[in-house]
């Protein structure tokens, strides 16, 4: 059995699934991973074969445009640069991706940033299942990327999540009918509709004790627990950095991943100095996309890396500064300690929002309101409040007892059967 895997965005959004594809690879199963081509060097880590989609995502994050779209902050705005920055994209990545596919006797995909593989899927005649980072629609509770706060009723909430699903789909729309040439029809309605209709299995790859089933939601859906990259085989940390973690209290970490705009690294950076100072912690600092800090000559009580497997460092912290992507925060949360999220884009607000929902972080702070006074207090909350330790310590051990990857190899095993 040959299966793709395709993923394509930011490393949040490829380490899920080559947590998959390592899982499938690790059963048996022959697996091809196809990803942006600036994860192959990663991919290579854990000796999966790679297909590289011609697009390097950490180029286009320091593009201007992209910038510009990922520090949207209302919703009408980040449809409007959706369209204008990503479907551009979308014309350059079409062939690649079909090319992915073919030869395949599964497709596993990410549903919300390739929805077309769908209809690939139909053009080849190959069986998919949709796999995804966020909930699905229900009545429980408003669409993660609508950003509503609070509704009115259960009919709204589920009106959202459709809204959402068919905008995001407008932007695919055209560009996969002019690509496919009229030899795969291609509905106006977003693929979820012929996925429910076709009972076709769906993943969500997050936890079920940091967002619970809906009681709504179709059977076909199995929300997993979150897909965890555990450390490449024979991987090895820094002496440096095992020394510094060894010579004092527990650090917290601070790191932002893709986020975070390169010009404004300094301003960033000076928060976070005076938010150490002023609370006494001894910090990790990772350099992210943006490269903070990299340009800085940083005081003893700091440790700067560029990248490190975050299922080996965060449990090691005393609390965990992030900007709630959602692969992050499930790491963070799996963790056992405490979060602290700076929201800088799309669904990390409603992860930031569930993190101090569930007790284990304090409030979210948005980037764009950041400051050394709120980063302290927030600090001194996630590192002094016990009922909060206590609560992300519990959090944290229910989540590990899950095994995502585990789950959904039994999801897609049972599928390959029928």
């Amino acid at each position: 059995m040959c299966i793709t895997i395709l993923s394509i965005g930011s490393q949040g959004d490829i380490q899920p699934y080559l947590a998959l594809a390592v899982g499938l690879k690790n059963a048996g199963y022959k697996v091809k991973f196809a990803a942006n081509s600036n994860f192959a060097s990663l991919a290579a880590q854990y000796d999966v074969d790679f297909f590289p989609i011609q697009m390097d995502s950490f180029e286009f994050v320091q593009n201007p445009e992209a910038q510009s779209w990922l520090e949207s902050d209302s919703i009408l705005n980040l449809i409007l640069k959706t369209n204008r920055v990503i479907r551009p994209m979308i014309v350059h990545i079409l062939a690649n991706v079909l090319d992915a596919c073919r030869g395949s006797e599964l497709i596993i995909y990410h549903s919300y940033a390739l929805p077309f593989v769908y209809y690939f899927g139909k053009e080849l005649n190959i069986r998919c299942i949709p796999a995804s980072l966020h909930p699905m629609p229900n009545r429980a509770h408003p669409a993660i990327l609508s950003n509503i706060r609070q509704s009115p009723s259960k009919s709204f909430n589920l009106l959202t999540h459709l809204l959402v699903h068919q905008i995001s789909w407008q932007v695919f729309l055209p560009v996969v009918r002019k690509f496919l040439k009229g030899k795969t029809s291609v509905s106006i309605v977003t693929p979820y509709q012929q996925i429910l209709k076709e009972q076709q299995p769906l993943l969500c790859g997050y936890s079920p004790t940091v967002l619970p089933r809906p009681a709504d939601l179709p059977d076909q859906i199995t929300i997993t627990g979150y897909w965890f990259l555990e450390a490449p085989p024979n991987w090895q940390p820094d002496p440096e950095l095992v020394t510094f973690l060894n010579s004092g209290q527990p650090p917290i970490y601070i790191g932002f991943g893709s986020m975070g705009n390169a010009a404004k690294n300094l301003d960033t950076a000076n928060i976070v100095l005076k938010a150490l100072e002023e609370t006494g912690q001894r910090a990790v600092l990772a350099a992210g996309w943006s490269g903070l800090g990299l340009d800085l000559q940083l005081p003893g009580n700091i440790f700067l890396l560029k990248s490190i497997p975050h299922t080996w460092l965060l449990p090691q912290m005393a609390a965990i500064v992030h900007h709630g992507g959602a692969g992050t925060t499930g790491t963070a949360l799996s963790a056992g300690v405490p979060s602290i999220v700076i929201p800088h884009f799309g669904d990390q607000y409603y992860w930031g929002r569930r993190v101090a929902e569930l007790g284990v972080g304090p409030k979210p702070i948005s980037r764009k309101k950041l400051s050394a006074e709120n980063l302290t207090q927030a600090i001194y909350i996630a590192t002094h409040d016990r009922a909060m330790k206590e609560k992300a310590a519990a959090i944290g051990s229910q989540i590990r007892a899950e095994n995502g990857v585990h789950r959904a190899i039994q999801v897609i095993s049972q599928y390959i059967n029928t």
